[in-house]
């Protein structure tokens, strides 16, 4: 909606031009900036990334953990560098 300026002119939403009875003249001064911000997106795209990467992590981690491969060359290169040392994988019985 127009509004007035201090000397009575009708001034448009942006700013740019003003009503002098007949036309719209333009006023000579930049445009307005609107209050429209990219953060919230910005924010937005990062919580989902987030979440996507903590998701990938976490998949990961359980496909690593419980792969049968991966626990045995774990195992063997955990337990030669000492012979006393246990599998975490395969604890010892009591």
């Amino acid at each position: 909606m127009p509004t007035q300026d201090a000397q009575g002119r009708w001034i448009s939403d942006d700013g740019t031009q003003y009503w002098d009875g007949t036309a719209w003249r333009p006023t000579g001064t930049a445009p307005r900036r609107g209050g429209i911000s990219a953060v919230p997106a910005v924010l937005i795209g990062c919580g989902f990334a987030l979440v996507i990467v903590l998701v990938l992590a976490i998949g990961l981690g359980v496909f690593i953990v419980t792969n049968a491969d991966f626990q045995r060359g774990f195992c063997n290169g955990y337990t030669s560098s000492d012979q006393n040392l246990t599998c975490p994988f395969h604890p010892s019985s009591p």
